[in-house]
């Protein structure tokens, strides 16, 4: 579950910047770094062990995928909806929601792409059960065609 929902968190932060038929099917890498986070009622070393983390995920776009684009690859968490999304000539711009197990996600993305990049700012807000607020970036690249 602890992967599901990290994998969730990587592709709403970085999903956004890849483009629909804009970018390059391949093997792309993703990393994303997280710069300021608040986490009221948690204890303080939680939130420190997280501000500046940055994690690093390779995964593959399909040339079908590419077509589709990601608000298509999104669909596959039928609780996220897109309350704006706009991608045109090299900017993106975008604002999601989610909402799993009584939590509710919202994150507004602003940024840059190529066909083969994308560099993009993030800040998302959780309520429910846990509330929390942070900020990040996102930036990735295509490193090739696929791996097997």
């Amino acid at each position: 579950m602890r992967f599901f929902k990290q994998r969730v968190f990587v592709l709403l932060i970085s999903a956004p910047a890849i483009g629909h038929a804009q970018i390059q099917p391949g093997q792309w890498e993703a990393v994303v770094t997280i710069h300021s986070i608040d986490m009221p009622g948690a204890p303080p070393q939680v939130a420190a062990m997280m501000k500046g983390k940055t994690t690093r995920q390779s995964y593959c776009i399909t040339a079908e995928e590419a077509k589709r684009g990601p608000q298509e690859m999104l669909k596959q968490q039928p609780s996220c909806r897109f309350g704006k999304y706009v991608m045109a000539q090299g900017t993106i711009a975008t604002e999601m929601t989610c909402l799993q197990n009584g939590e509710t996600m919202a994150v507004r993305a602003s940024g840059s792409y190529t066909p083969t990049s994308f560099n993009v700012t993030s800040s998302a807000t959780m309520t429910g059960r846990m509330s929390m607020r942070m900020t990040s970036t996102s930036t990735g690249k295509r490193i090739g065609a696929c791996s097997k």
